[in-house]
């Protein structure tokens, strides 16, 4: 599946609208074309399971109820990333298969989210190929809330799809996609 920026400080994240980045620079963000780039590295350069993800992912926040703003966990073949449009222009940005993905305002994050009362690094999102996705609040100030409900520091909580999480100033719904492997394959 697609995948963006790992918790690690050396992993890629290309949203939309950007140049890709270099080996040396892992901070940049890629244009449009890298999406497809980033996909196929995710997802094995399958072209079948490329094009099955690709319009859930283009299509995610019309599924979004509570707000417009939306992270989604795509699980593909026991492998996880994550897509969103979490960016102050709403551009579409996704990160490479990981388990861990850091949540915060530090460009050292996967996934920044630069609005009010986020910490540097805020949370966690996880992804445990038995027990699916989960956050963790890493102790910050504001707390994590999800669905109305403040985690602990270090508190695990499960995400089911279309929970409503709230960091700091900022909400978005959480979202789960997952794809089956292809009827063609041969294995």
């Amino acid at each position: 599946m697609i995948s963006s920026r790992s918790s690690s400080a050396n992993a890629d994240q290309w949203p939309l609208g950007t140049v890709p980045p270099s080996p040396s620079d892992s901070s940049q963000a890629a244009s449009p074309p890298w999406i497809l780039d980033t996909l196929f590295r995710n997802l094995s350069y399958d072209l079948e399971q490329v094009a099955d993800i690709i319009d859930p992912i283009l299509t995610a926040q019309n599924h979004c109820y509570r707000t417009d703003a939306y992270v989604q966990g795509i699980v593909a073949d026991e492998r996880a990333f994550l897509s969103t449009n979490i960016s102050p222009d709403r551009a579409i940005q996704v990160t490479l298969c990981s388990t861990r993905w850091l949540l915060g305002q530090s460009r050292s994050c996967t996934l920044t989210m630069p609005q009010a009362g986020i910490a540097d690094c805020h949370a966690a999102l996880n992804f445990d190929p038995l027990r699916g996705f989960f956050i963790i609040d890493l102790g910050s100030v504001g707390g994590t809330w999800v669905n109305g409900r403040r985690l602990a520091p270090a508190q695990r909580h499960d995400l089911q799809d279309g929970d409503l999480i709230k960091l700091g100033s900022l909400r978005f719904e959480f979202l789960q996609q997952h794809c089956v492997q292809s009827a063609w394959d041969d294995d």
